[in-house]
């Protein structure tokens, strides 16, 4: 004997928790199509949500898109956040300024310097490439200032007072400036931009990194 789906017509008494039920003209449609308001089958629908306060766009076995949506901008900035923590590219500035002083001395950088300086800005180089850049960059710049900030093979110059005719760079950035002057009573230093040419007064507190 076969069994036989019992159908009910009517739209208030549709049991369509499962799996679905009939709608008003007898048709069986599936729960996604009922949780929609008969809009479609794929089970986006509206209902109320406590966190947000008011209706909203929820999806089948998904919940409420908006507090989805929140939870995954707070894990893609924890995720950020934690990434900036751990320094993954320690050298970069320091090889990036002896690039740029390269560049300045023999023109735009082409070539295998051009793909290492890319390169130096998204992840560490590898020993060879250092030791490749090495050999390129000492044949134009002093041998200390590759061996220092490019190759490592020597410490960098710590603690010690900016003296005039100094090549310096911010802690955070990478552009070269040469040491013109001081000024002991407000405790500044005139740096002139070795790329843009031009002179201003910084504070001369610790910022600084020595090049040369």
């Amino acid at each position: 004997m076969g069994y036989r789906r019992h159908k009910s017509y009517s739209r208030y008494n549709n049991n369509y928790a499962m799996a679905g039920g009939y709608d008003s003209t007898g048709r069986w449609r599936s729960e996604a199509w009922h949780m929609d308001g008969g809009a479609n089958d794929e089970g986006w629908h509206h209902a109320w949500c406590n966190y947000c306060g008011k209706e909203t766009e929820h999806g089948r076995g998904s919940g409420c898109v908006p507090c989805g949506d929140r939870m995954a901008a707070n894990h893609r900035r924890r995720v950020t956040k934690k990434r900036s923590m751990y320094n993954t590219n320690p050298h970069k500035l320091d090889r990036w300024a002896v690039l740029k002083l390269y560049e300045l001395s023999e023109g735009p950088l082409y070539g295998f310097l051009a793909s290492l300086c890319e390169q130096n800005q998204e992840r560490c180089l590898s020993p060879k490439q250092v030791s490749v850049g090495a050999s390129i960059l000492s044949k134009v710049l002093d041998a200390d200032v590759v061996d220092r900030l490019w190759s490592k093979t020597k410490p960098q110059i710590e603690n010690r007072d900016l003296i005039i005719g100094d090549i310096v760079r911010l802690r955070e950035a990478v552009n070269p400036m040469k040491v013109i002057s001081f000024d002991n009573r407000r405790n500044q230093v005139l740096l002139a931009g070795l790329e843009s040419k031009s002179t201003s007064w910084a504070p001369n507190d610790g910022r600084w990194v020595v090049i040369k």
